[in-house]
């Protein structure tokens, strides 16, 4: 019996030992190195961080994209695409409306019948302050 537990005691050493030995040698790990602060870069969390730093606003952001093809009596075929993003400011503490930021992006190609192509695209951007 106690053979048997002298046995196992001398395998798992060795074993450990071999994966020291593996990890020392430079076999790739999965985590990746921690930066050093004398490297020259430093990270976020080295940086003291004091509070009320903000502006003390909040952003609530909106995007759509709707894509359209229409076709007319006459043979015309119109291929639409409309990309509005809109992004609403806020006070963080009381949730007063400080800005509203609508950005809309419209592409529009009209085939006609007899082979005219016409394109339109605008862009708008409008933007209203409360301050």
């Amino acid at each position: 019996g106690s053979s048997c537990l002298a046995q196992k005691l001398k395998k798992k050493p060795e074993v450990m030992g071999a994966k020291r030995a593996l990890t020392e040698e430079g076999t790739p790990s999965k985590k990746r190195p921690k930066p050093k602060a004398d490297e020259g870069e430093q990270g976020l969390a080295t940086l003291p961080v004091a509070r009320g730093g903000g502006r003390g606003l909040k952003a609530v952001q909106n995007a759509r994209e709707q894509t359209s093809t229409a076709s007319g009596p006459d043979g015309a075929v119109t291929q639409s695409q409309k990309k509005t993003r809109e992004q609403r400011v806020f006070h963080a503490h009381d949730n007063k409306h400080v800005e509203t930021k609508v950005m809309s992006e419209q592409k529009r190609k009209t085939t006609r019948k007899d082979g005219t192509v016409i394109v339109t695209e605008s862009k708008c951007l409008r933007k209203v302050c409360y301050m």
